[in-house]
């Protein structure tokens, strides 16, 4: 079952879960993401913001890094290739097997299916409690590898 491109950008705490999600049917450029920079911006106000990202080139984009200082967000960038390390490519990979559990239920029974619906709705399933155990597993294993450096 072909679904079409699609790609999600989101934010996560080991307090608060998963919280602004936005859907895209194609890829993530400077403009998308400087969009939901203010989004998170607005909806923490005057809140401290960090943000733990991998090496996108959007992330790092010289579009998107004044952006960064504007809206006061610290940027943090994980190692290339050190997916273990960010703790939202964990609660990720539960909403991808979620999504494609329910993908194959809609084929084998022949039933529609609503891409941004379902992709919504397996984010849902992600408890805060599930986020914080990812944290805390990321930060384990941040530790570790400082120590053994």
């Amino acid at each position: 079952m072909y679904t079409g491109y699609h790609s999600v950008i989101a934010s996560m705490s080991a307090e608060r879960g998963f919280e602004v999600i936005k859907i895209y049917t194609e890829a993530i450029d400077a403009e998308k993401f400087k969009d939901y920079l203010e989004r998170l911006r607005k909806k923490f106000a005057q809140l401290p913001l960090a943000l733990y990202m991998d090496q996108l080139s959007v992330h790092k984009s010289k579009d998107v890094r004044p952006s960064y200082e504007r809206l006061d967000v610290t940027p943090i960038f994980n190692v290339s290739y050190s997916p273990q390390f960010n703790a939202i490519e964990s609660a990720f990979s539960k909403v991808k097997r979620i999504f494609n559990e329910r993908r194959l239920h809609h084929l084998v029974n022949k039933k529609d299916f609503d891409v941004k619906r379902e992709i919504r709705d397996a984010f849902k399933t992600v408890t805060v409690d599930h986020c914080a155990a990812c944290v805390r597993k990321s930060m384990f294993l941040l530790r570790r590898s400082a120590k053994t450096e």
